[in-house]
């Protein structure tokens, strides 16, 4: 059975299935796991791989950042713009930082710069923990009061299929004039947000896209990484905030970044 036939709708949306199929794409459900990781391995929060001979990432302040989020795509099923390898992490400024410390390291007014987060990417990862920095302690003093993922948890992925999005900027186009009423249309909004850890389909926006009055940003079309609330794993950004990050097409290099209420861009940062 093809994942499209498996697209559960409301019976009000029925009539119009057809249609709403033809918008699904595929994407990676993130499934959060108790399941203490290994340093090596995907999971949210916790201590980050960090190899040796690989600096942990620095804020705007000097301070070192604290780990959102790694991906080893090893465990990730194979996926279209994606490495088949390679670990992929996330990293934000303490709560401490006077600059961006309380936006999860966003800053307003330059939103390409990754000087209170950082993207990074290793092309190549070990299973070696001999090779891999242990000691953390250095992070003890960072302020963790405003950090959204309060334990360390595993990560677990499984390819599903979604409709679009009714906050990204393309459902004005694939939905305008779809329904027969505003009724019908609330539904949609409220039964298919989109609103879940993933990876790839559509982005949930908490508030509004920035891609439908900024056409510039619509070359970052590939969702790399989206956050949702999470009552299971503790995970909550601000008032039910998504962080996301979206790809630039067909690269490795860039991303963008939405964290919380807007969006901004961010440039890859391998170690030195």
């Amino acid at each position: 059975m093809s994942p499209l036939s498996k697209l559960a709708l409301p019976p009000k949306l029925e009539p119009y299935r057809k249609e709403i199929e033809k918008t699904c794409k595929p994407y990676i459900h993130i499934h959060t796991v108790m399941n203490g990781p290994k340093l090596y391995e995907s999971k949210f929060g916790g201590n980050p791989y960090l190899p040796l001979e690989a600096n942990h990432p620095l804020d705007s302040q000097g301070k070192p950042m604290l780990l959102m989020a790694q991906i080893n795509f090893s465990e990730v099923p194979s996926y279209e713009n994606m490495p088949i390898q390679g670990m992929l992490q996330f990293f934000i400024c303490g709560g401490d930082n006077e600059n961006a410390g309380d936006m999860y390291g966003l800053d307003f007014d330059h939103p390409t710069s990754q000087k209170d987060f950082r993207v990074v990417f290793y092309e190549n990862v070990t299973t070696d923990e001999n090779k891999l920095t242990t000691d953390f302690t250095y992070l003890e003093d960072i302020d963790r009061g405003m950090f959204p993922i309060p334990q360390e948890v595993g990560l677990q992925f499984e390819i599903k299929s979604e409709p679009v999005s009714p906050t990204d900027y393309r459902y004005n186009d694939i939905e305008s004039g779809l329904f027969d009423d505003e009724e019908t249309e609330e539904i949609y909004w409220d039964e298919l947000t989109g609103e879940y850890h993933k990876m790839g389909g559509y982005a949930f926006f908490t508030q509004s896209d920035p891609r439908d009055y900024d056409e510039a940003l619509r070359a970052y079309n590939i969702l790399l990484l989206q956050f949702a609330m999470d009552d299971e794993a503790d995970i909550m950004f601000g008032d039910a905030g998504v962080p996301i990050f979206s790809l630039k097409k067909k690269t490795f290099a860039t991303v963008t970044l939405e964290m919380f209420y807007t969006t901004g861009t961010a440039v890859k940062k391998t170690p030195s």
